[in-house]
């Protein structure tokens, strides 16, 4: 599970891609850490330290990732929970007062980068005497997120579920303390062991499966997704940012020449040079003979060479986490288009894995209640996410061209659902019906037949528009 620890460093920023530095003496420093900064060839382990320390990293898979999950979240599900104690894990879904679209929301985020994770769907072990204690005490199922790399061993059955599984965690005693231990969970039951292999708890579960569940992109555990490259050009990025710093930091410094007369010995060279040194600047005169002291810059071809690549590396890094913002400056008709539908499949693709994953957790949480009946959940599939001024663009194209009313007012409600997709449904339905209303009017006359008070056929659609933003007239 190396690689998935290696990804995990490329999304928080951690670990090597953070290297920890230590002043030793005077202006002496170490490196205390791993680096994936790559060492020069015969570079000294001071000049590494120091590089090490200056290092920066722009973190590009955070980016992408809060990116993609950002536009997910612009569409939250929607859930039918038929019973309180459902509420109650609704409304704090971890056992830490996080609410469930949150807590999906960071697991989607962890998932995305990864292309895979794992969903522990557990119980406190003490019962409660009444719905009422239970609902007060939260005695109520609890969803935990699993990474890959917290994984100690594991084995993965036909029907693509966990037979047992192993990680790292921590155990509370009856004291309160807390040790290191070793979770197991199987078909069957759990255990918890310390690092000597003892058992310090265990019992059975009654579910008929292992109760970590699978999240994967792919159709087996382990999977690494589409961003899963990110990582890898971001730890490429980190070693061209340093190398360019490098260069510019020794090599963008002019240097002053003077020119003295051919023959003229060291120590005159050396005067020559004193004198120049120590009068140099803007509050002093020099007098010279021949000619005119200047400073001169190295060429900018290597910094240039590594500007290029560097803006070649995030391009692809772009390419690969469907970033639609910065291709609308270079692209347009088809090319931006096939980008913007690429996206929304991602979307849609990744919001049906997100569905069946809550669904197979509602499964698990009902076993654990004993109830006949698990909430039902719809994670939406049409992100419309567009270019506006392109669909604007079309919609005026239409209206110019004497395209028939009903074409007009499709085109006005893709509009509508790309411009105010972060609205609510019902504010967004508004805007819709004012449109189909319009389209329902009677139309002007035909001929020089003109009425005497001409209504404003956008009136209504305008006045569902300030509505549905909180206007003057709305609520």
């Amino acid at each position: 599970m190396s690689r998935y620890k290696f990804i995990g460093h490329a999304l928080r920023g951690d670990g090597p891609f953070s290297p920890v530095v230590s002043e030793f003496g005077a202006g002496s420093a170490q490196l205390q850490s791993d680096s994936y900064l790559i060492r020069y060839p015969r570079e000294s382990d001071q000049k590494y330290a120091r590089r090490n320390e200056v290092a920066f990293y722009s973190s590009p898979l955070a980016r992408a990732v809060s990116r993609f999950v950002g536009y997910l979240g612009a569409r939250p599900p929607t859930r039918d929970v038929p019973n309180p104690l459902y509420q109650a894990v609704v409304d704090d879904v971890d056992g830490r007062g996080n609410a469930i679209d949150v807590f999906l929301s960071h697991f989607a985020y962890q998932a995305k980068a990864r292309g895979a994770m794992l969903l522990l769907v557990d119980m406190p072990s003490t019962p409660a005497s009444s719905m009422a204690e239970q609902l007060e005490t939260r005695r109520v199922p609890f969803w935990s997120m699993l990474t890959p790399e917290a994984l100690v061993d594991f084995q993965v059955g036909d029907d693509g579920k966990f037979d047992f599984v192993e990680f790292s965690g921590n155990f509370r005693r009856d004291d309160g303390s807390r040790v290191e231990c070793v979770w197991r969970f199987d078909r069957d039951g759990w255990e918890a062991s310390d690092p000597k292999k003892r058992i310090l708890d265990a019992g059975p579960h009654h579910l008929g499966e292992c109760p970590v569940l699978i999240f994967a992109e792919g159709e087996s555990f382990p999977h690494f997704g589409q961003f899963a490259p990110i990582a890898d050009l971001s730890r490429r990025l980190f070693n061209l940012d340093s190398e360019l710093d490098e260069i510019l930091r020794a090599q963008t410094f002019s240097l002053l020449t003077m020119q003295v007369p051919d023959g003229s010995s060291d120590s005159q060279k050396l005067d020559a040079a004193k004198v120049a040194g120590e009068t140099i600047g803007t509050n002093n005169l020099m007098v010279h003979s021949g000619s005119t002291p200047a400073f001169i810059a190295p060429p900018d071809g290597p910094a240039r060479v590594y500007l290029d690549r560097i803006d070649k590396l995030r391009a692809q890094i772009d390419e690969i986490g469907l970033d639609v913002t910065g291709s609308m400056q270079r692209e347009s008709g088809i090319a931006l288009q096939m980008r913007f539908q690429a996206l929304n499949g991602a979307l849609a693709r990744f919001a049906a894995q997100m569905e069946d994953l809550e669904r197979r957790a509602w499964d698990l949480s009902q076993r654990w209640l004993g109830m006949t009946q698990a909430p039902r959940v719809s994670w939406p599939r049409d992100f419309n996410l567009a270019d506006v001024e392109a669909e604007l663009k079309i919609l005026h194209d239409m209206q110019a061209n004497g395209m028939p009313a009903e074409a007009v007012a499709a085109q006005q409600k893709r509009v509508v659902a790309v411009q105010f997709a972060g609205l609510d449904l019902d504010d967004q339905q508004e805007i819709i019906q004012a449109i189909d209303e319009r389209l329902l009017r009677p139309q002007l006359p035909e001929g020089n037949v003109v009425p005497l008070q001409r209504p404003d056929p956008n009136a209504p659609l305008r006045d569902a528009v300030v509505r549905a933003l909180g206007g003057a007239d709305g609520r």
